[in-house]
Parts: C-alpha cells; sequence; structure tokens
C-alpha cells in the first residue's frame, strides 16, 4: 500500500536522528529519535513483519475551519491474512499531553483507514522488547548476519537436540577454530531468522542453549518477505 516515505525527516539537534539500514525494505529508512532506532530493530528481526516504510503517508484534515495535516511514523507490511500497520512511536510519558493536544489528528488517521485492512496503532518505550536492553543488544547484533551456507544449514540439522550449547555444536563440527567461526555465522543467522529458538532476553554468546530447530525452505523465507505466504513463515 504505502511504498516510499511521504516526507523526509529534518535533522534535530534536540533527538536522535538517522539511517537505518533494512533489508526488508531494500533501502535506508530514517528514523528521529533513538525510540524510533529501537523499534526499527526490533520490526526488522520480527518474522511476522515484512516491510517497514518510515513516514508512509500525509493525511489532511479540517478543525475550526483550518486545515492540518499528519504524518505518522511507521507502516508496516504484515502477510496476506493479517491486516497491517500503521504505528505512532512515542514516549509513554508524553501521551497524556499528546491526547489533549493531537487528539484529532489520531481519530482523522483511524477515521482515514476505515475499510482498508490497516490497524493504527501506537508503540511506546513500555513495549518489554524496548525496555530490554540485552533484547535490543541481541537485535541489533544478529542484524548482521543473513546468510546461510547450506553445508552448516545440514551439519546443524543433523547434529541438533534440545538445548544444546552453540560452543557444543562449534567443537562437534571441527577442531579448527577457523571452521568454527565460519559455522558459528550460519547459526547466527538461523537464530536471527528464527530457525533456530533461543532466548533473546539473555545475551547471546556461545555458551547459549539452542532451544529448538524449526524446518526451514529458503524459496519459502523468500515468499513469505514478498507477502506471498497467506499464512506468514516462520512466525
Amino acid at each position: 500500500m504505502f511504498n516510499q516515505p511521504s516526507r523526509a525527516i529534518p535533522k534535530n539537534y534536540r533527538n536522535i536522528t538517522g539511517k537505518f539500514s533494512s533489508i526488508k525494505s531494500d533501502r535506508l529508512l530514517s528514523y528521529e529519535s533513538k525510540l524510533e532506532r529501537d523499534f526499527l530493530y526490533m520490526y526488522e528481526l520480527d518474522n511476522f513483519i515484512i516491510k517497514i516504510v518510515e513516514q508512509p503517508l500525509t493525511i489532511e484534515y479540517v478543525f475550526d475551519n483550518k486545515k492540518y495535516s499528519y504524518t505518522p511514523d511507521f507502516y508496516l507490511k504484515t502477510p496476506e491474512n493479517f491486516n497491517d500497520i500503521i504505528v505512532e512511536v512515542k514516549y509513554h510519558s508524553d501521551l497524556k499531553a499528546i491526547f489533549s493536544e493531537s487528539k484529532r489528528k489520531y481519530k482523522a488517521m483511524v477515521k482515514y483507514l476505515e475499510n482498508q485492512n490497516v490497524d493504527f496503532v501506537f508503540h511506546t518505550d513500555r513495549c518489554p522488547y524496548i525496555q530490554n536492553e540485552t533484547y535490543l543488544f541481541n537485535a541489533h547484533f544478529l542484524l548482521n548476519y543473513n546468510e546461510i551456507d547450506n553445508e552448516h544449514y545440514k551439519f546443524i540439522s543433523e547434529t541438533f537436540f534440545p538445548y544444546i550449547v552453540i560452543q557444543d555444536l562449534m567443537e562437534s563440527y571441527s577442531n579448527d577454530t577457523y571452521e568454527q567461526l565460519s559455522l558459528l555465522t550460519t547459526i547466527w543467522t538461523m537464530i536471527r531468522k528464527k530457525i533456530l529458538v533461543v532466548d533473546l532476553f539473555q545475551k547471546l554468546t556461545t555458551n547459549t542453549q539452542l532451544l529448538q530447530l524449526r524446518q526451514y525452505d529458503d524459496r519459502q523465507y523468500k515468499l513469505h518477505l514478498q507477502g506471498k505466504i497467506k499464512q506468514g513463515y516462520l512466525l
């Protein structure tokens, strides 16, 4: 529905602004606060979200015979059988003032989205993923990994058992440190894609336990990111 931002984010010397490299969206996304950046880590890691667009649309509304405009923070594309999401990112402590001053524009957005199968929501710093610094560290770390080596995947699939420790898996693969680190790259990618399930509220190390191995098909995963699998994949 929304493919490109409707406005550019200006530099702001009071807040953190910057660019976020998104594989899902195949471009750099702009953010204008630390909170927005942290949510981008979460969106990029979440298989339920298949595309992200910042500042996705601008609507106009009238109040007291004056014309106003409103641009929300993000559009999140989801699998076909789910509603897409328009997001306003705010600190929870600011919500009271925001609703007293800006309630009209949010009502206007809800009305605009009627019958479009798109939800309008607020995401705040009370989100448990955002509150947890370890989760954010892990998300930031995992987004550096995106390639799965077929030989490594085959070995992991044949060797895995619940609660195996990453270091033990590496040592069973090879005594050579370089080959172990090569395998580790695939392990991190499999964790990133939710093929290997771990507790992301615990800091990732080679002592991390692998809790579950899920069946993986690269073609299915790519079709999922294109929005062509109705129920989604590896959710």
